[in-house]
């Protein structure tokens, strides 16, 4: 077994809930973790606390009954942290009062907009995290959080710190894994290449429907967008065809499609919400990019030529695919 330990980024709105973040950091540094985390908070700091979030395998948030201190740009610290955790695609829990309206009331804010934007948070985290854990006396974290920890944990592993000497058996079984997994890749792969000839043969002028989805920011609040584009076989071929003159490894198709998408997505998400004014997280649905890879394959417009030194799959534009470029380009 390997001597493993977790660095987690603890968010809180502030001195109110000093009693809570006390409780909750020595029950986690008991069981083994590193605790990171600011109690003060400034426009100085956030980029300190950036850097901790990236850093960190784990996000818990412990929400009481305030919004907590407001940055610049009017939304919260707490708020803000959140959010860049979500963007950085971090494991959170949510440590939460079940009934924060029923504290004492110097623990609750006295601001109405500030009461709105609490309202609102705490309505975000309950729809957007799915470990959101209630909890009504203080003495009830050290409990909560000694059982809900391991279970993210559980549901999202991550290689976490390991001791030195540990390293040398854990890099051994990476290396054994590995190994498997490329065979059992290239044993895959020739199953699925045999079954694409099956697949009918489409033309260049022939569309195709395609989700993906976003991270799309509005004032005080992140959604996740699924969006549908439409787009020509031969304009697909368009876009894959700048890469693949030379033979490049087969992630190369997402992140083509995807940077193309980047340049659109902002627009879509507009004309659905027009109050969006940022957008992060573009990503073509994997169903779909599976499909335009089937589908240039059988057409034999980019198809696999070997593999690189890491047993990565290689694929290039054929002749006949480039042939059709030159022709769409010229018209």
């Amino acid at each position: 077994m390997l001597d493993r330990r977790y660095q987690v980024f603890l968010i809180t709105s502030g001195k109110d809930m000093q009693p809570e973040r006390e409780v909750v950091m020595q029950t986690l540094m008991g069981m083994g973790f590193f605790i990171w985390g600011l109690e003060s908070r400034s426009a100085l700091g956030r980029a300190y606390s950036r850097r901790q979030i990236e850093d960190c395998d784990y996000v818990l948030l412990l929400l009481g009954s305030q919004y907590g201190e407001l940055s610049a740009s009017g939304i919260g610290y707490m708020h803000l942290e959140y959010i860049y955790a979500v963007t950085k695609q971090k494991p959170i829990i949510v440590l939460m009062h079940d009934q924060p309206f029923e504290r004492a009331i110097e623990l609750q804010d006295s601001d109405i907009e500030l009461q709105q934007k609490f309202r609102s948070f705490r309505h975000q985290l309950l729809k957007e995290v799915d470990h959101v854990v209630l909890y009504r006396e203080l003495r009830d974290l050290e409990s909560l959080a000694r059982r809900h920890m391991p279970k993210l944990i559980e549901h999202h592993p991550t290689i976490g710190w390991v001791r030195p000497q540990s390293l040398q058996v854990f890099q051994d079984e990476i290396d054994h894994l590995k190994v498997k997994l490329a065979q059992a890749r290239m044993e895959r792969e020739d199953e699925v290449f045999d079954s694409f000839s099956s697949l009918p043969v489409v033309s260049v002028d022939e569309l195709f429907s395609f989700e993906y989805h976003m991270h799309a920011y509005q004032t005080n609040y992140i959604q996740e967008l699924a969006m549908t584009r439409q787009l020509t076989w031969g304009a697909l071929l368009q876009i894959l065809s700048g890469v693949f003159r030379q033979a490049q490894a087969e992630t190369l198709f997402s992140i083509v499609i995807n940077d193309y998408l980047k340049q659109q997505a902002l627009q879509d998400a507009q004309a659905e919400i027009p109050q969006v004014h940022t957008i992060a997280q573009v990503q073509v649905h994997s169903r779909a990019l599976r499909s335009i890879k089937q589908q240039m394959y059988r057409n034999d417009w980019i198809t696999p030529v070997g593999r690189d030194d890491r047993q990565r799959k290689l694929w290039k534009i054929t002749n006949k695919g480039l042939l059709l470029v030159r022709e769409m380009t010229c018209v």
